[in-house]
C-alpha cells in the first residue's frame, strides 16, 4: 500500500514539468521580431530541451547574417517589398560560413518552424 501511494505521488508530481521558456502571448500580431522569443517559440513547437535553445538561437543569428549579406536586411527596410528567400541557398551558406553545430535537416526544421512564429507575430501571411 505504501509503495503504491509513493508511486502514485511520484507519477502525479513528475508530470508537472516547467516549460523550458515562455512566449509572450501579447506578441501575437505585433509585427515585432524578437530573437529570444523566436528561439523559444521554435523550441516549444519542436518539443526541444532547454539545451537546444542555444543551437536554435545560433541558427537564427546565422539566418540573419545571411539575409544581411544578400541585402534583405538593411538599415532602411521597405516594408512594402515582398521577397522570396531560397532556403536551400541559405542553409548551404549557414553550413559553410557560420559556426553552427546542426545538420541540414535540423536547420530546415528550425527555419520551417520559424515561419509559424512569423505568422504568430503577424509578418507572414502564407
Amino acid at each position: 500500500m505504501k509503495k503504491t501511494l509513493i508511486l502514485s505521488l511520484l507519477s502525479f508530481f513528475g508530470c508537472k514539468t516547467e516549460p523550458i521558456c515562455t512566449v509572450n502571448k501579447n506578441s501575437a500580431g505585433k509585427q515585432i521580431y524578437n530573437l529570444e522569443e523566436a528561439a523559444c517559440f521554435i523550441a516549444l513547437e519542436l518539443d526541444k530541451d532547454k539545451s537546444d535553445l542555444k543551437f536554435i538561437r545560433r541558427a537564427l543569428i546565422a539566418e540573419e547574417n545571411y539575409m544581411k549579406k544578400i541585402g534583405l536586411i538593411s538599415n532602411s527596410p521597405n516594408l512594402e517589398d515582398e521577397f522570396e528567400l531560397d532556403i536551400n541557398q541559405m542553409i548551404e551558406y549557414v553550413l559553410k560560413k557560420e559556426n553552427v553545430c546542426l545538420s541540414k535537416d535540423e536547420l530546415l526544421e528550425i527555419y520551417d518552424t520559424e515561419i509559424e512564429y512569423l505568422k504568430f507575430i503577424g509578418v507572414a501571411t502564407y
